[in-house]
């Protein structure tokens, strides 16, 4: 996924001279590492062009050297990075990545480094472009490095778990949720096209996602049939979160649980997806006008 967007006159520009980050009053320079490799001009193709930055990019790069380097100029690096990444091959990507983190897995303290910086350019909120793919990739490598201790990786076994429980096309586990009644419920895929938004009742864009599917005549009918289900969950609710969901349609499946941010990948609030008929993830964290042109696209509305 894609994330592209612009918010409180934060400027986000790649210079000659570094990543720019900051607002007209203030603004902080953030030296490369290393000279960014630019493509020849011989090469005329944004897809050509774009795969010889990735295969290049880290070359100017020395591994070899001992100690860590200063995390905010590589998480710069891979900001660039991330950008040609998304118009160059599959292949190309995935090979050029194999590449990168064999060369740093050797400094156990770069291998660290290389993982959050991977985590802030491929997952984080601030990411640009979205890829469980490539973060999975620096967390594989980082649980297997013997010389990191094992301390160090509890969290990223964690996260390594959750998404892979949750890639598109894997089949999403089951949980546990209770009712604003009081009854516990647990949702598991049944063949039934389901759309889930984990959020807060309380924040305005779980709102505004609540209000464009109520509204959504053509959506609310497949509801209505009972060929889709709805269900709105707050992920690790507190108390007096039963009322917070009353006035919710009586047709959506409503609830509070502990135990499914551990499960699942939620990042962002609300965070939506869909499980198809054949019981797969369909999509996640995509916005909630996506996912009611999905859901009526699926039934030819």
């Amino acid at each position: 996924m894609i994330k592209k967007y612009i918010a409180g006159g934060i400027l986000l520009a790649v210079a000659a001279g570094g990543l720019i980050t900051g607002n007209a009053q203030e603004q902080i320079v953030i030296e490369p590492l290393f000279e960014y490799p630019v493509a020849p001009d011989t090469i005329s193709t944004l897809e050509k062009r774009s795969e010889w930055v990735v295969a290049n990019f880290w070359k100017p790069m020395d591994f070899k050297a001992t100690g860590t380097v200063d995390q905010n100029a590589l998480n710069s690096a891979f900001a660039v990075y991330s950008v040609p990444m998304q118009w160059a091959a599959p292949e190309v990507t995935e090979k050029a990545l194999n590449e990168l983190i064999a060369a740093s897995q050797r400094n156990p303290a770069l291998a660290l480094q290389m993982t959050k910086a991977a985590e802030e350019c491929f997952y984080g909120p601030r990411a640009i472009y979205w890829s469980d793919k490539a973060y999975l990739m620096f967390i594989d490598a980082l649980l297997k490095n013997k010389k990191i201790p094992s301390e160090r990786k509890v969290r990223y076994e964690r996260l390594a778990k959750i998404l892979r429980n949750t890639q598109t096309g894997a089949t999403p586990p089951k949980f546990n949720y209770m009712t604003p009644e009081g009854k516990q419920q647990t949702f598991r895929p049944n063949g039934i096209y389901t759309v889930i938004e984990f959020g807060d009742p309380g924040c305005d864009e779980c709102r505004h996602a609540r209000l464009k599917m109520e509204t959504d005549v053509k959506f609310s009918q497949l509801v209505d049939r009972g060929a889709i289900n709805v269900m709105f969950i707050i992920p690790d609710p507190e108390e007096g979160w039963e009322k917070e969901l009353s006035g919710y349609s009586d047709k959506w499946h409503i609830g509070g649980s502990e135990e499914v941010s551990d499960l699942y990948d939620l990042r962002e609030s609300p965070t939506v997806y869909i499980i198809d008929q054949n019981g797969k993830v369909a999509a996640k964290n995509i916005p909630v006008e996506t996912a009611i042109e999905m859901t009526r696209a699926q039934f030819n509305q």
